[in-house]
C-alpha cells in the first residue's frame, strides 16, 4: 500500500472506531484516539455548542449521548481524502422515533483525531427534544 492509501486507511479506521464504540455505549473510550491538541467545533445553538479542546470534548460526550441515540447511527456516506474524513451520518434522537443528519469533518494525523467540525442538518427535532 502506498503512503496516501496507508494514511487514508488509518484515518478511516480512527473515525470508524469512534462510531463503533459510541454505538456500543463506549463513547468516552475514544479518548486515546484524540491528539493532545485536539479541537472540536459544534454549532452554538446546541447546549453543548462551542469550541472545545480534548478535555472539553470528552466532558461533553455523555451529554451528547443522552440526546443522540448512537445505537441508531448509520452512514449516509463516508469519504476519505488523505487524512481528512467526512462522515455524513443519520442518528436517532433519544426518546423519539426521529433521526437527524449530521456531517462530521475529521482531520486525523498519526492515528489520532486532531480536529472535528460538526454540522447539523435541519436539527429542529433535536432542538425540540432538548427544549
Amino acid at each position: 500500500m502506498n503512503d496516501t492509501a496507508t494514511k487514508e486507511a488509518e484515518a478511516l479506521r480512527v473515525v470508524k472506531t469512534f462510531y463503533q464504540g459510541a454505538s456500543e455505549g463506549r463513547i468516552v473510550d475514544f479518548e486515546p484516539y484524540l491528539a493532545e491538541d485536539f479541537i472540536l467545533f459544534v454549532p452554538d445553538y446546541l447546549p453543548w455548542g462551542g469550541q472545545y479542546d480534548k478535555a472539553g470534548y470528552v466532558s461533553i460526550l455523555p451529554q451528547v449521548a443522552q440526546t443522540l441515540d448512537f445505537t441508531k447511527v448509520s452512514y449516509e456516506s463516508l469519504t476519505v481524502q488523505g487524512e481528512h474524513v467526512v462522515a455524513l451520518i443519520r442518528i436517532g434522537v433519544q426518546n423519539t422515533q426521529e433521526s437527524i443528519l449530521i456531517s462530521e469533518h475529521w482531520d486525523v494525523e498519526n492515528g489520532q483525531a486532531k480536529r472535528l467540525l460538526v454540522a447539523y442538518f435541519d436539527p429542529k427535532v433535536l432542538l425540540d427534544q432538548i427544549a
